[in-house]
């Protein structure tokens, strides 16, 4: 369902995020980086090294094709905390993929890297995402206002978490 990001999936995500620019732009502040394949390979690039410098890891979500991402978009290494960020195509949303993938990455997560907590930030109006984290037992322990600013207006986040059962 998932795996790491790889230089040669850059073609297939930068497509991706074109062809889902004005769905993906509800949620996500980076679009109007993230303008050229260039661009798309340069953020695979430094994604990778990030990986090698444990502050990240950024996976792709895999239903036959690659059809979104699945990341700890940080790594808190102190307090061995992982930050859950994703975005899946339109016309694979709905289909449980996005919670799937959060499940395994909660896994590698907690068993691999030993992470000692999860979080999941979303957005107060992203009903769907908030959804992904309830069905995973994640607990709501706060809120954030005006936490992002997105393209014209501000966003709170709820924030998610869950610690590492085994702890």
């Amino acid at each position: 369902m998932i795996r790491l990001i790889q230089h040669t999936d850059c073609e297939r995500i930068w497509k991706l995020i074109e062809k889902n620019r004005d769905y993906l732009r509800k949620w996500l502040p980076w679009l109007d980086w993230n303008t050229s394949k260039e661009d798309t390979k340069e953020f695979i690039t430094n994604s990778l090294k990030d990986y090698v410098e444990k502050k990240s890891m950024v996976n792709v979500i895999v239903a036959e094709e690659v059809c979104g991402i699945c990341s700890f978009n940080s790594i808190n290494n102190s307090i061995k905390a992982g930050y859950i960020g994703y975005w899946i195509a339109e016309n694979h949303q709905g289909k449980g993929l996005v919670t799937e993938s959060c499940r395994d990455l909660e896994t590698l997560g907690f068993e691999q890297l030993k992470l000692n907590k999860i979080e999941i930030h979303v957005a107060q109006e992203n009903i769907q995402s908030q959804k992904v984290a309830e069905k995973l037992g994640y607990i709501e322990t706060g809120k954030v206002i005006d936490a992002e600013w997105l393209y014209d207006h501000y966003v709170d986040y709820i924030i998610y978490c869950k610690r590492n059962p085994a702890n």
